[in-house]
């Protein structure tokens, strides 16, 4: 048999085999599909949701998010409305209880079996009304719920300051749908100069939260506009303590929602008031049932300062282990096809 037909043959059965491996792709796929364990969901852990602070994004997450997947902890960083990558939409739209809801959403969309939640300064505010609004939902998600370093008092009227013309209309940009992508480096450093001033500030950002995209446009992961909006509709408004009341009341009629824990940092690195309106002491004699505790000597970052990042780390996942331990496999939540996922047991 010469060379020729033996190609031949084996070009037939390799087109063969093709077929049949391209028919059973498009092939309709059976009515049952299992949800796939992976870095941000597991049967075993509820996955943890890290929410970031005023002017921040997901990128302060790193660190700690790295950690968690590679000791088995499922977690995902986020960025709220108007940071990092997640557009700004309607201003008028923009509040702590839309954010709250924002949260709730991804929660439940990457882990419906549980989510301990993690907010960090500004994201504290928003994780407290998260908490609120989840406790009055028919199906909770949050089995637990950590507060980075925020009180419940009015602040945030600082970051405001006077609109001249050059501000108005820097704000005006980065309100467009589009308004964080800029055509060069330069484009963008002068935008950002207008707000930030500090040329070896915005210069420290080239790369990580001011980056090139592959059609050669620059990308601003920071928005005046969004940090005006969340001083003015989250920070600088009675929505944390008004949640925070809410809690309370949750609390006594149902002592099984979502463990709640207020971790802040020391003088003089810390935002939180101790004593006062809103302040550390005025949340401990609403809700005692909540965890309050002090990093002695740590910054406002508490997660990223090298001196208390192993214990904050060691917190965290103390608090997923413990709510993992409160995970129920007889009661269980429908997905999509027919699944079912495990289900945490409140208590």
């Amino acid at each position: 048999m010469s060379r020729l037909v033996h190609v031949r043959r084996a070009a037939a059965l390799s087109l063969g085999l093709a077929g049949l491996s391209t028919t059973a792709c498009l092939s309709t796929p059976p009515p049952d599909t299992m949800r796939l364990a992976s870095t941000a969901s597991s049967p075993n852990r509820p996955t943890c949701i890290l929410v970031h602070g005023l002017d921040s994004s997901k990128d302060t997450w790193s660190d700690v998010l790295s950690r968690l997947m590679s000791a088995g902890y499922p977690a995902i960083a986020i960025d709220l409305r108007g940071h990092g990558e997640t557009p700004l939409g309607p201003p008028a739209e923009f509040s702590a209880n839309q954010l709250a809801a924002d949260v709730l959403a991804a929660a439940r969309e990457v882990s419906p079996c549980g989510a301990v939640l993690l907010g960090h300064s500004m994201g504290g505010r928003v994780a407290t009304c998260a908490a609120a609004l989840d406790a009055a939902h028919p199906t909770p998600v949050l089995r637990s719920v950590i507060i980075e370093d925020m009180d419940v008092a009015p602040r945030g009227l600082s970051f405001l300051g006077e609109l001249d013309e050059e501000r108005t209309a820097v704000l005006a940009r980065f309100g467009q749908p589009d308004g964080r992508r800029f055509d060069s480096w330069a484009d963008v450093r002068a935008a950002l100069l207008t707000w930030y001033g500090d040329g070896g500030r915005v210069d420290s950002w080239r790369g990580s939260r001011v980056r090139e995209m592959p059609d050669g446009s620059w990308w601003s992961d920071l928005n005046p506009q969004a940090q005006r909006l969340a001083a003015e509709k989250v920070l600088a408004t009675e929505d944390g303590a008004q949640a925070w009341a809410a809690l309370a009341q949750s609390q006594r009629d149902a002592p099984g929602t979502a463990r709640l824990y207020v971790w802040h940092a020391d003088a003089p690195g810390t935002v939180v008031s101790i004593d006062g309106p809103g302040s550390i002491h005025e949340m401990q004699a609403a809700l005692p049932r909540a965890d309050f505790r002090c990093f002695e000597g740590a910054g406002h970052s508490i997660h990223n300062d090298p001196d208390h990042r192993e214990s904050f780390l060691a917190g965290v996942k103390s608090v997923v282990d413990e709510a993992a331990a409160r995970m129920a496999p007889d009661d269980e939540l429908p997905l999509a096809g027919g699944a079912k996922a495990w289900r945490a047991r409140g208590g």
